[in-house]
């Protein structure tokens, strides 16, 4: 016992010599010497001015700091900001016994608040790019960096309390802003791995991660892979990535990297390639799933001002505008492939596979496939947004096997259909930098075919704007346990956001027909179609319910309908009086055999196909038209026994 105690007296009278001999050295030091040789030395490696306004003071303790205030780097000489960065407070944490001897070894840099402004010039040159072409080696006799007690020694600790860093593009005018509350970076020696920790806001976006960097000494001797492992928060939700950089010439490659956020996880390699006009991002990715609502970046769509706040409320095609401006800022050369994929209105596409290229403001994916609504969709988007102001869109779409059920159901309108298998075709030629924009201009084509199918029949939704309407075109659906659909089509042919349909909209069961004419107005998001259902031959039907025109217009959001009361009324009594005297079966055939003015179904008129009259029906007695008014004058006449 006697011996640990004598042990522990000398080890305290070490310390107590040490902490005395430290307080002489430090008593005969002045401070204000110091800061010569590290302006000297710092203007001779960065070619920049170091300005302390503040002065400078030495505080002692078991760990002394040399506190500089008020501290400012100069900036580039064509840079935009006053100062590269500037700090209220630096502090220098010295080591203990090589001040024994007057020699400063930095163990941790410490800035308070500082202000860091990184940008480019209008030729991709960083201001952060510092040194000086004429400076000899750190340590070469004859150079400040030569004498032992002016060495500025290699720092393994890095600490930033509070401060801001922002980052400028000068081609594209973009500024990233970067709000620091703490950042440390520490390790033993340069030779050892850092640990890294960090938490602030990126473009207003929390960001809260730690972990671990390769060793500094590996990054400035650049000594590739250099790995990197982090953890933490994006915007609350938990993230990871792990990777090895590497770098060959002005490519910087991101090898095995393995990205998580939420529930989401990226794998696969990415390259940085600078040196160019813009940097390049050339990839190629894989996802299991990615679900967009657990993205917490914002998809660049910029906030809406305050004068479409209210313009665009209640509307399909909202004025928020989007921005584009990101297209501009970078090139890109890739691929992705995702297992799932959920959007964040709940849709969800499985083995989608995106092909792109973005080339100064124009990116073409070309090449996009996907599985979703019990089908596939396939095709190209092309966006050019050269130039600020008015972006164009190309979209071409064609959708195979998909299904009508999973169509009405992602529309609201959940149905049980057996059946129904749909062919989707879209071309549209687009301009703007919103959704209301792009309605407004979009000029192409739609077209949508469905196949045979059973729709069984549930109570009408008098709230509902599309019960009313098929409730008023089909006397049979409330009788009827289902409808037996033989097709249905929908041609939508764009000018300038207006589609003005002649009969390319039809619809089919065994028992009516019916074809459409009027104009579909994206502009004002209206609708306006005159409906004619035309019953089959040889079928009884509940006469009141029979509407002969039916009218569906108003705002897309809600349709009105209306029944042509006069039509209606002529089409009830022609047929009740065949119902009477057995001449339905002529009605029926003059009210959708012959469909004004040519032959053919409903579904054969609205696609545009020419029918031989033979096989149509839409002539008799040697090839005279059929005349439907003389068919129901006919029938009625039966009625009256004529």
């Amino acid at each position: 016992m006697r011996t640990a105690w004598k042990i522990l007296a000398g080890v305290a009278a070490l310390v107590a010599v040490v902490l005395i001999g430290v307080a002489i050295a430090i008593s005969t030091v002045d401070v204000s010497t110091l800061i010569g040789p590290v302006k000297t030395r710092i203007k001779d490696v960065t070619g920049r001015e170091l300005t302390v306004r503040g002065g400078a003071d030495l505080k002692f303790s078991l760990e002394p700091k040399l506190v500089l205030s008020d501290v400012m780097l100069a900036n580039a000489p064509w840079a935009t900001a006053p100062a590269l960065a500037s700090a209220q407070r630096l502090e220098l944490q010295i080591a203990l016994i090589p001040l024994l001897s007057r020699r400063f070894e930095v163990i941790e840099l410490a800035l308070i608040d500082p202000v860091i402004a990184l940008e480019t010039d209008g030729a991709g040159r960083g201001n952060w790019e510092l040194g000086n072409a004429a400076t000899p080696p750190v340590g070469a006799p004859g150079t400040p960096g030569g004498n032992a007690a002016t060495t500025t020694p290699a720092v393994g600790n890095l600490s930033i309390t509070g401060g801001t860093l922002t980052y400028r593009d000068a081609k594209s005018g973009h500024v990233t802003k970067v709000a620091i509350d703490k950042l440390a970076l520490r390790s033993r020696n340069a030779q050892s791995a850092i640990a890294a920790q960090f938490s602030g806001k990126v473009d207003d976006v929390a960001v809260a991660v730690e972990g671990t960097l390769g060793p500094l000494e590996a990054l400035l001797q650049q000594h590739w892979p250099y790995p990197v492992a982090l953890k933490g928060k994006v915007d609350g939700t938990p993230a990871a990535v792990s990777t090895k950089i590497s770098k060959d010439g002005a490519t910087y490659v991101l090898n095995d990297l393995d990205l998580r956020v939420g529930t989401n996880m990226v794998s696969g390699k990415f390259s940085i390639v600078t040196g160019g006009v813009r940097p390049k991002l050339v990839f190629g990715l894989a996802a299991p799933t990615l679900i967009v609502a657990d993205l917490p970046v914002p998809a660049g769509v910029a906030p809406a001002p305050a004068a479409h706040a209210t313009a665009g409320k209640g509307k399909m095609f909202p004025d928020t505008p989007v921005d584009f401006s990101i297209l501009r800022l970078v090139d890109a050369d890739g691929r992705i492939a995702i297992g799932k994929l959920r959007l964040a209105d709940g849709r969800t596409f499985s083995n989608v596979k995106i092909q792109l290229a973005l080339v100064a403001g124009r990116l073409d994916i070309a090449d996009v496939e996907a599985g979703t609504l019990g089908g596939t969709l396939a095709g190209r988007v092309l966006v050019d947004a050269a130039a600020p102001g008015n972006p164009s869109l190309h979209v071409r779409v064609n959708g195979n096997g998909l299904d009508l059920g999973a169509i009405l159901a992602s529309f609201g309108k959940p149905r049980e259909v057996r059946g129904g298998k749909t062919e989707l075709a879209v071309d549209l030629v687009m301009r703007g930098a919103s959704p209301h924009a792009w309605a407004s201009s979009a000029t192409g084509n739609v077209r949508m075919v469905v196949g045979r199918a059973t729709l069984v029949n549930t109570k009408l939704d008098l709230s509902s704007s599309l019960d009313k309407l098929f409730g008023a075109i089909n006397p049979f659906r409330e009788s009827d346990p289902a409808t037996d659909m033989t097709c249905a089509v929908v041609r939508l042919p764009f000018a300038n956001g207006i589609a003005r349909v002649e009969r390319t909209v039809a619809f089919e069961t065994n028992k009516l027909g019916v074809l459409a004419s009027g104009t579909l107005d994206l502009r004002n998001e209206t609708v306006d179609f005159s409906i004619r259902p035309k019953v089959n031959s040889g079928l009884p039907v509940d006469i009141p319910r029979l509407a002969d025109l039916v009218r569906f217009s108003g705002p897309m959001t809600a349709p009105q309908v209306q029944v042509d009361a006069a039509a209606s009324v002529a089409a009830i009594a022609s047929v009740g009086a065949a119902v009477s005297t057995g001449g339905l079966s002529a009605i029926g055939q003059a009210l959708l055999a012959r469909v004004e003015g040519g032959g053919g179904t409903p579904c054969q008129v609205a696609l545009g196909q020419k029918v031989d009259a033979a096989t149509s029906g839409a002539t008799t007695n040697g090839g005279a038209a059929a005349n439907p008014l003389t068919d129901i004058g006919k029938a009625v006449g039966r009625l009256f026994g004529q």
